[in-house]
């Protein structure tokens, strides 16, 4: 039986693993956001200052940048200028600036009819060089393509052993990606570098299940995206990435949206650009169309924005379909399977009436599917709230008879005055209302505010005001009870006129309301000679020192107990030791057979690891700690019990012997 069960283990685990492999490829379909205009703006107002700067590399990040955007560059002609002039007044031309300046001329167009002899000479010649490292050879091939420059089929190959040759020293994750550059620009040629693709990839750390990037960040991230879809769409291969894996590469590099150089606006534009229009995977982006907006009686729609991750809207036939939507909370199914429909105005947007289907306040999860691609967002429903029944009045502080109330209609104020001394206590009842169905509901905020009216001119009399918390009973009926006399001391017994507020919130309300009931006349017993001299800032009230620094709390230790002296002590320490003693007369006068004492490594061994073990206890109880003892304990108890077990092994076999 136990045989059977370990040869059906791994079967089982094979397929619990396959079961795991196949519900994560199902978490994430969906990107998380996508480029949205405010994003497009603060990127370009980062690539502004390179389209007017006097380095070669600002300028080429700004108008790659601007090319990327979609965005026409307002100086073309003076960028165009600029390059010539570096490039004639340029006597000693660097790889990087002669890279920068012949990628920023092709991406110009028109500067002029024929770009200038020298800068392609510098790039050829970090390719006839036999000493040019991943970078130059990244540049000089990268380069000379964008002249459109032929490489001779000598240069080709010289290339592909220089750079095999460099990943066989170091196949770092930068030199993997100069290698995936250098490839795609080589056609055929650079197949040799699609297989080490695998390579690379398994070297990207995963983030919270959903962002896949390489460490260094979102340079080396965008490089190596880059260069892994130029090579395979050279190449017409797919590469070896999972739809989950291209998702979350995605979703890290929008998540660096905010980015602040324009080096890396440029490279998180050629990254996304890159992803979007690549041919073996179509990412999209299932997202609320505004995340603020909350759906209630006045704005009943869903809006949902599907479009890709730049953005735009995506091409082809598919339809959009809420398969579900569930009440976060409780679980409870609203609907299931309910097509959204488009808005002519914006073919990224579908919307559907989720108050048609009647649901209650709260927050919910609508899973949305667009073509192949799903996703869940979370709405939130608004009711409004409808005050169904108040009543306010006021009844006696002991209960003798029942409260006289007066009924309010919403939103209007008593009439007339409510009166009440120290011998009543001021009583509302209220109930609240659902308006879509009428049933009662607890709010998360009910407070009854009252704050003076007296119109004194008498500066301490004015500015009195209390917020209590109304509590509802299990029929949803909020009650408020509020003795006068004992009150008293939070208004700081000043009587006079007060107005009542209700005040009403929650997170998923439309018309949350601050409401003035009545106002009530309190008359307060006056205050005591022991009241007089109580610090005001005991009570429930606003104070302006509130926040200074509060006396230092001194801990008390516990008094150590009294210690016995040290005769007791030491004679309590005597007898301890007398069996030991005993033992040793008992020894002497029996007469022990030491010569029979096996004088070998292992027996000398075991007795003194004995003896340091009684040895460890002592100073154990003197000063050690239980975790440092067992430390010391670990290591002389397994020298011990080798040196003890060796010693029996020793003894028995010389019994048998005999």
């Amino acid at each position: 039986m136990l045989l059977h069960y370990f040869s059906v283990l791994p079967l089982l685990i094979a397929i619990v693993g396959l079961t795991t492999c196949y519900s994560a490829s199902d978490i994430i379909q969906s990107t998380n956001p996508y480029l949205t205009t405010a994003d497009r703006i603060h990127l370009k107002k980062i690539l502004e200052p390179g389209l007017t700067s006097n380095d070669v590399t600002f300028t080429y990040y700004a108008v790659h940048g601007y090319t990327f955007l979609g965005e026409n560059l307002p100086n073309k002609q003076d960028i165009c200028d600029f390059l010539i002039k570096v490039l004639n007044n340029g006597n000693n031309i660097t790889m990087e600036k002669a890279f920068h300046i012949a990628s920023t001329w092709h991406v110009m167009g028109n500067c002029q009819a024929n770009p200038p002899s020298n800068i392609a000479k510098v790039l050829t010649n970090a390719i006839e060089k036999d000493t040019s490292n991943m970078v130059e050879l990244y540049y000089a091939v990268n380069g000379l393509t964008a002249l459109s420059e032929k490489l001779s089929r000598d240069k080709v190959d010289k290339i592909i052993r220089a750079v095999q040759n460099a990943l066989r020293k170091d196949d770092n994750i930068w030199n993997l990606g100069y290698a995936f550059h250098i490839a795609s620009d080589l056609g055929t040629s650079g197949a040799f570098a699609f297989d080490r693709i695998e390579d690379a990839i398994i070297q990207a750390d995963e983030v919270d299940g959903q962002y896949l990037q390489f460490e260094g960040g979102l340079s080396v991230t965008s490089f190596l995206v880059n260069g892994i879809l130029k090579l395979s769409s050279t190449l017409k291969k797919k590469p070896p990435l999972t739809s989950q894996q291209t998702v979350k590469l995605a979703n890290y590099l929008l998540s660096r949206r905010s980015v602040q150089t324009p080096r890396g606006v440029t490279s998180l534009l050629s990254a996304l650009m890159i992803l979007a229009n690549n041919d073996f995977e179509k990412l999209m982006c299932v997202t609320l169309a505004n995340e603020e907006i909350s759906i209630s009686t006045r704005q009943p729609l869903v809006t949902v924005k599907v479009c890709d991750i730049l953005g735009n809207p995506v091409t082809g036939t598919f339809k959009v379909i809420a398969n579900s939507a569930t009440r976060v909370g409780d679980d409870v199914v609203l609907f299931n399977k309910q097509s959204l429909q488009p808005v002519p105005a914006d073919k990224t947007l579908y919307t559907m009436n989720l108050m048609e289907m009647k649901p209650e306040r709260g927050f919910y999860k609508i899973s949305v599917t667009a073509g192949s691609v799903t996703n869940t967002v979370r709405v939130k429903v608004l009711c409004e709230v409808v005050v169904d029944h108040m009543e306010i009045g006021t009844a006696d502080a002991d209960q003798t008879t029942q409260p006289k109330l007066e009924r309010v209609i919403f939103p209007e104020k008593l009439s007339q005055k409510v009166e009440a001394d120290s011998q009543q206590k001021l009583v509302m009842r209220f109930l609240l209302k659902d308006g879509g169905n009428k049933k009662s509901m607890r709010t998360h905020q009910a407070f009854v505010r009252l704050s003076s009216a007296s119109d004194s001119k008498d500066s301490s009399k004015k500015g009195q005001e209390i917020v209590f918390v109304a509590e509802p009973d299990t029929s949803h009926l909020y009650k408020f009870d509020m003795p006068v006399g004992t009150a008293a001391v939070n208004f700081d017994y000043q009587s006079g006129d007060y107005n009542v507020e209700l005040i009403v919130g929650d997170a998923v309300l439309s018309n949350p309301f601050q409401w003035t009931v009545a106002t009530v006349n309190l008359k307060f017993p006056e205050r005591t000679l022991t009241e007089r001299g109580v610090d005001k800032s005991v009570f429930y009230k606003y104070k302006s020192n509130v926040y200074t620094t509060k006396p230092e709390i001194q801990h008390m230790f516990r008094e150590p107990e009294k210690r016995p002296p040290a005769f007791v002590s030491n004679l309590f320490t005597g007898l301890c030791l007398a069996p030991v003693l005993l033992l040793l007369l008992l020894w002497a006068k029996l007469g022990v057979n030491i010569s029979n004492f096996p004088f070998s490594l292992s027996a000398v061994t075991f007795h003194l690891g004995l003896g340091s073990i009684f040895i460890l206890f002592g100073i154990f109880w003197l000063k050690l700690n239980m975790f440092v003892t067992l430390r010391y304990l670990l290591g002389l108890g397994v020298v011990t019990f080798l040196a003890g077990n060796k010693m029996l092994s020793r003894i028995a076999h010389k019994h048998k012997s005999h």
